[in-house]
């Protein structure tokens, strides 16, 4: 029987550009918080793109790391340039999980996802889709369908101390 019901959805992209000049994230420790917030343990998946150069040294060992401590790292090949199917692989995860009755936790600050969080409340406006995000860049429109939304700057437990 799957006991995990809690499934945090990273827009690895929006972090790594909302955390500049900010606190950065510590995945493995925010990925503990949310289990003990919500008391059940907690899929985490990382969404990202790679050019056709493949994935940096300093990266690679990052994905290795989370990759044992229980997270999903999906990489989508970039296309001229620019990132492709990120948001659509993280809106149709949102939705399916949400039809499984999974509390969902979404790290983007994207107005894309909104149609996504609609499709998923379609016929249970009961979902929870709570935000983790920074303070900065976060669309109004995807913050106001949120169900909560938890800020990064906020809980000291989810930020890299500096070495």
């Amino acid at each position: 029987m799957n006991t995990t019901n809690l499934v945090w959805l990273i827009d690895f992209g929006y972090v790594t550009k909302a955390s500049k000049g900010r606190s950065k994230v510590d995945y493995i420790e925010t990925k503990k918080f949310l289990e003990s917030r919500y008391k059940t343990s907690c899929l985490p998946i990382i969404f990202n793109s790679v050019d056709s150069h493949g994935v940096e040294i300093g990266l690679n060992q990052f994905y290795y790391t989370v990759k044992k401590a229980g997270f999903v790292v999906n990489l989508y090949r970039m296309e001229g340039g620019s990132q492709k199917q990120v948001d659509v692989a993280i809106g149709a995860h949102l939705v399916y999980y949400a039809l499984k009755g999974y509390t969902i936790v979404l790290s983007s600050g994207d107005i894309d996802f909104v149609p996504a969080i609609e499709v998923a409340r379609k016929d249970n406006d009961k979902i929870n889709i709570m935000l983790l995000t920074f303070k900065f860049g976060v669309n109004d429109e995807l913050s106001e369908r949120a169900s909560d939304h938890l800020f990064f700057e906020d809980h000291v437990a989810m930020q890299k101390t500096k070495p």
